[in-house]
């Protein structure tokens, strides 16, 4: 009896064990998903479904007033195409990209590499100042740039411009400056927060790869081309790509308030020629086809760029 016993308990030991090893790699198989069942639900309810049903809403002619829903197929983007306005809303957009990428990327990363050279003290008083109008409320700080644009002599910017004998510019209602005027005013609202992150990627940079550059007699531009842009380069990618990305939407305040994508469509871009057919005009299946070639263009073409830039970026292992 004792020895049953004693078998009777070997055995049940090893049956534990058999089972304590068939459940160690369920657990270890599916417990990151479990982890990331949270995010992962978030993600698929408020940004994957609301995606494909923008993509299903574009096949239908859509008042969202009549709630009345026509079945069009691919009829809202054969429009699109074949739409003056939407290729002159694609002209401006990229135009206005053009010009972020040198105000949100090049500027910042300019101004950072110069405050490198100043204090600790001098360092933290420029961070404030330039990060100042990022805190600003979008519409507070729109509202002081319309006195700043002013078709008047009490604007400041003709003020300034009156001396020199410059005639009185209506920036907002030509159509050569409203472009480049909210411009101006988005990439302000947002350079201190790329160049806080410039900064932070210059800091980043191991000083013993430069001291070591040093040493080798590498300085000036030598420095700069072979070891500190380099190390830079994934810094300068993503911010690159989040301004691809986001830079339209930085602006659509400014064209809200300032210009309504006005004269003539000349401060128009894809963002908000969205909110004007879906929200003005209630054109729901037209405003959804514009939001889907707005993804596709301009996502694709920042995942191209990063193709092609990420090959020639070093990444510190």
């Amino acid at each position: 009896m004792t020895i049953e016993t004693a078998v009777h308990h070997h055995k049940s030991a090893d049956e534990r064990a058999l089972i304590t090893r068939q459940r160690k790699p369920f657990l270890q198989s599916y417990a990151p998903y479990l982890y990331l069942a949270p995010a992962l639900i978030f993600i698929a309810i408020f940004v994957f479904y609301p995606l494909a049903r923008t993509v299903q809403i574009s096949f239908f002619e859509w008042n969202i007033i009549r709630d009345h829903q026509t079945y069009v197929g691919l009829e809202n983007y054969l429009h699109l195409l074949r739409d003056d306005d939407f290729w002159q809303i694609i002209k401006q957009s990229i135009m206005y990209l053009t010009i972020s990428v040198g105000a949100v990327v090049a500027l910042p990363v300019s101004l950072a590499f110069l405050t490198l050279q100043l204090t600790d003290k001098e360092i933290d008083f420029y961070q404030s100042v330039l990060f100042f109008p990022t805190v600003i409320a979008t519409s507070v700080a729109v509202l002081v740039w319309i006195w700043f644009f002013l078709p008047t002599r009490s604007g400041l910017f003709n003020t300034v411009l009156q001396p020199f004998g410059i005639e009185t510019i209506e920036w907002l209602t030509n159509s050569f400056t409203a472009l480049p005027a909210v411009a101006i005013v988005a990439n302000w609202k947002v350079m201190g927060f790329h160049f806080l992150i410039a900064l932070a990627g210059l800091k980043a940079i191991p000083r013993d790869y430069i001291e070591a550059a040093y040493v080798d007699g590498a300085s000036g531009w030598a420095l700069m081309r072979q070891v500190i842009l380099p190390l830079f380069a994934p810094t300068a990618l993503f911010l690159l790509i989040i301004t691809l990305i986001q830079g339209l939407e930085y602006v659509f305040v400014p064209i809200r308030v300032m210009t309504l994508g006005g004269p003539a469509n000349a401060s128009n871009n894809l963002m908000y020629a969205v909110y004007q057919e879906g929200f003005q005009n209630f054109r729901a299946g037209y405003a959804s086809a514009l939001s889907v070639m707005l993804i596709v263009l301009f996502g694709g073409l920042a995942f191209i760029q990063y193709r092609v830039l990420d090959r020639r970026v070093q990444y510190e292992r």
